[in-house]
């Protein structure tokens, strides 16, 4: 009889498993009722391992080497078929899929990569029977006992468990978060704005996207506004392989430090697909002379705007 899997499925936290009626199928296979339960449906690799082909033992523990991703781009898996071979191997097989934001909805959707991935168990014999194997996969795959909040990036903490809304039809889709929680409010506020380094748009001879960037700095009075002196951009090489992206808008909260260094990084309009991610790591990289109040250095509070163009037609020539 297959166990209930409880369903958890919150606006960012994409099915990690599954909520099915126990059932008992007259002559079904073992096969059958783990494909009852996992054929069709997208679950989260534990760790987000990137990879094609991913190997385990039969506790659950990885086999090899495997590089963790993100979870929103890496992640998740949609399995197409289970299969158990005569010397106890479980493999299971499916296509990646990742998060996109649909800006219209302001709802995340799943977006198929196009990549592949094996991921093969090697059972012990007395672990043929289905509810030892759901034990492994567990152990594997997140499930109900998981809080997805407390396996990314802390700069996900404003938007893994929080719904995407926006103040009316004319605002950006934002992560609100709580005044502990959440990114600091710009809405009405003073701003100094940053001027853009020079364009450093995308020219990697597939597709050539412009990606400009602003900050914005939440003015004060007796605080001078600091300024960007190395702000190297992301460069999203793997999703211009795979996607298509239309013009978005990813927009990150920080904090300037007194020594000019990005601090308390979040994510405030996000994206998916591992762009924030990206995002996130190279905002942490840039450096500013930092603002002061009475000539000492002193925090100032600051968005990054990434605004990301449609493809251009020709492909860049050197």
């Amino acid at each position: 009889m297959i166990r209930t899997l409880l369903r958890h499925f919150l606006v960012l936290e994409v099915l990690v498993v599954v909520s099915l009626v126990p059932t008992s199928v007259a002559g079904s296979t073992l096969e059958d009722d783990l494909a009852h339960i996992f054929v069709g449906r997208s679950f989260t690799i534990r760790n987000f391992y990137r990879g094609s082909h991913l190997e385990y033992q039969s506790d659950g523990k990885l086999a090899g080497k495997a590089e963790s991703g993100y979870w929103s781009r890496d992640g998740m898996v949609e399995f197409s078929s289970v299969r158990i071979s005569p010397d106890n191997k479980l493999t299971m097989q499916g296509k990646r899929t990742c998060i996109l934001l649909d800006t219209h909805q302001g709802e995340f959707s799943n977006v198929t990569t196009g990549d592949n991935v094996v991921i093969e168990v090697q059972l012990s014999p007395d672990q043929l029977k289905f509810q030892s194997i759901i034990s492994v996969l567990q152990k594997i795959l997140l499930n109900d006992h998981d809080r997805l909040s407390d396996l990314v990036p802390s700069y996900w903490a404003n938007c893994v468990s929080k719904k995407v809304d926006r103040r009316d039809k004319n605002s950006p889709w934002e992560c609100l978060g709580s005044r502990n929680q959440g990114a600091p409010d710009f809405a009405g506020k003073k701003l100094n704005w940053d001027t853009p380094l020079p364009d450093n748009s995308l020219h990697n001879g597939m597709q050539m996207y412009t990606l400009v960037h602003n900050i914005a700095y939440l003015e004060e009075d007796g605080v001078t506004t600091p300024r960007l002196q190395v702000g190297k951009d992301p460069i999203f090489q793997w999703e211009q392989r795979r996607k298509t992206l239309d013009s978005i808008t990813l927009v990150l909260s920080f904090d300037v430090d007194g020594d000019g260094k990005p601090t308390n990084i979040m994510i405030v309009s996000p994206v998916g697909m591992g762009l924030d991610d990206e995002a996130a790591e190279a905002l942490a990289a840039w450096k500013f002379a930092p603002g002061k109040r009475l000539s000492r250095p002193c925090v100032v509070h600051a968005r990054a705007i990434f605004n990301i163009n449609r493809p251009n037609t020709q492909l860049y020539r050197r």
